[in-house]
């Protein structure tokens, strides 16, 4: 009958608050409503919460203070912006993928209740996994390879409240008193962990296996890593994911894919895996795709899904490359960057860049100093640019500089290069994204000003508002497109039958295609060896589409020498 009376009392308040201004012209008691606060909101049991102390503050609200734990206040107010009852919890964090206290409190009720953590094996592992995923709480990578009940228990807090730096000091204690609980205690987990592990993962609703290697190769790996290109580059590790079928031509991010790091002489390259039906492929992202200093290691962070290159800075600093190697129905292959991270454990400060996806961190965000985000308008094609030139700190990502691009250059978006400077003037065609003009000078218009260009032997305008001066970017920025010729090709100063020619270049000659018209490509064919920013000093010409093929970004990084 309490139960009832209870939900009532809830039920009528809950009409109260709708009304605008009740909250604030009656002082409403809380005091009923913490009960079922705790238990509803929070998870305790009826039991547990009525040994909690309640204290009226001031302002109306109450806190409700844990009988052991003095300093485990929890708080139940009126929120005044939108007349509903709130609280707050002592371990709450702010960790974005958190299930909420109450589902962490039923998954610990019921591992206690099957005891889990009492007989520690193999299958108490993959139970309690099984459970997490049942209760669609995304369980870390630390949690998936735990190999003692302790690490369980730490696996368990870190998927449920995120990363250990961002604890309060009640989640702290909360943490030891369940080690306490079982008697056991944590070792320092190291930073590498020699040899070749496995654990089961869930990628989105598909199960993967998952390998870590660190120093050993697994066998299934050795028939690819004999490939030429390899001799004398000795593996230092990587992880990779397999499922039951190596491709799903349904979506590329399931492939079976993987990352592999490997050394010679001081240098290092990493190699992207993809695995087909006729077993392991590489696809080289060069030597560019990893930091040339500094001890790192590659992983799979269960949480984002992704696999990661994580650095490690110094004793509390630690940075991460969250990545998504991927291979599409053409089979292009490259892998991209998702977002990096930084975390300082000894400061609390960690920031979050993203690049490719909208992906967000894990922790909690808040403005000030001790957290940020941004987003990195930088090329999002591991291995094309060195990762030296990435930005690491929330000030360079918003400055969005363009790697590679000329002073007094600008970068365009798709705009029409135009023979005048009116969009009633004949256009020569639209210029691709990542293509780059020379700023010979700047043209007032109505309502946006002109850019006045030479590219080749043409001349004509760009409207401003489509570029990018100084090689700033925007979300609108992509690569370059990219061609090969097919065969031996004339590059042409037009497309009429008495256009003469700029020059013969042999079949394989690669270049930037700047934009198309009818079935003529207008290129930019580089003076010197072929980058993915375009050479503004290079040839320009036309050439008709049937002699070029289009060229995947991945076939710009070539196999270290």
């Amino acid at each position: 009958m309490k139960r009832r009376y209870k939900y009532i009392l809830s039920f009528l308040l809950a009409i109260m608050l709708a009304v605008p201004g009740f909250a604030h012209a009656v002082k409403i008691d809380l005091v009923p409503y913490a009960g079922a606060y705790l238990t509803q909101v929070i998870g305790f049991t009826e039991e547990e919460a009525s040994r909690f102390i309640p204290e009226v503050q001031e302002d109306g609200s109450v806190i409700c203070r844990h009988p052991d734990h003095p300093e485990w206040v929890y708080s139940v107010y009126i929120d005044r912006e939108t007349s509903q009852v709130t609280g707050v919890s002592p371990f709450d964090t702010g960790y974005l993928q958190s299930p909420g206290e109450k589902a962490f409190r039923a998954l610990l009720r019921s591992v206690r209740e099957k005891g889990l953590f009492s007989g520690w094996d193999e299958k108490a592992h993959q139970d309690l996994l099984q459970m997490m995923y049942d209760a669609e709480i995304m369980g870390s990578t630390s949690l998936v390879f735990a190999e003692d009940a302790a690490g369980a228990v730490y696996g368990l807090f870190e998927s449920c409240y995120g990363p250990e730096f961002g604890w309060t000091k009640p989640l702290h204690e909360l943490f030891q008193a369940v080690m306490d609980e079982y008697h056991l205690s944590r070792e320092p987990v190291p930073f590498h962990r020699k040899g070749i592990r496995r654990g089961t993962v869930w990628q989105y609703s598909r199960r993967k296996d998952l390998t870590l290697f660190d120093g050993e190769i697994p066998e299934e790996l050795a028939a690819a890593f004999s490939d030429p290109h390899l001799a004398g580059w000795d593996c230092t590790g990587g992880a990779m994911l397999t499922g039951e079928s190596p491709f799903d031509d349904s979506d590329p991010y399931y492939s079976d894919s993987g990352l592999a790091a490997f050394e010679k002489g001081g240098r290092r390259q990493l190699v992207m895996l993809i695995r087909n039906s006729d077993g392991w492929q590489l696809t080289p992202l060069g030597e560019n795709a990893l930091y040339r200093n500094g001890d790192y290691r590659i992983t799979y962070d269960n949480i984002r899904k992704s696999l990661a290159i994580e650095y490690r800075l110094g004793e509390n600093e630690q940075a991460s490359f969250y990545l998504d190697p991927v291979i599409w129905i053409d089979q292009s292959a490259e892998c991209i960057i998702s977002a990096y991270e930084h975390l300082d454990s000894a400061t609390g400060k960690a920031v979050w860049i993203r690049v490719f996806s909208g992906a967000e961190p894990t922790w909690k965000q808040e403005l000030g100093s001790r957290e940020s985000t941004a987003k990195a308008l930088f090329p999002y094609h591991l291995g094309l640019v060195p990762v030296e030139q990435f930005p690491v700190t929330e000030e360079e990502a918003d400055q969005g500089h363009y790697p590679g691009v000329p002073d007094q250059y600008a970068l365009v978006f798709g705009p029409q290069f135009r023979t005048a400077a009116t969009s009633h003037s004949r256009s020569y065609g639209e210029l691709n994204h990542g293509a780059i003009i020379p700023v010979l000078n700047i043209l007032p218009g109505d309502p946006d000003e002109w850019i006045h260009t030479r590219l080749g032997t043409l001349e004509g305008y760009v409207v401003k508002g489509y570029t990018s001066i100084g090689g700033r970017m925007s979300d609108m920025s992509s690569l370059p497109t990219f061609a090969e010729a097919k065969k031996e090709i004339a590059l042409k100063r037009g497309t009429g039958w008495l256009d003469g020619s700029v020059g013969t270049f042999p079949a394989g000659t690669r270049m930037h295609v700047v934009f198309e018209s009818g079935d003529w490509l207008y290129v930019d064919i580089p003076s010197g060896k072929m980058d993915w920013v375009m050479d503004p000093d290079g040839t320009f010409g036309y050439v008709h589409k049937n002699d070029v093929e289009e060229m995947s970004v991945s076939r710009l990084i070539e196999w270290p020498e």
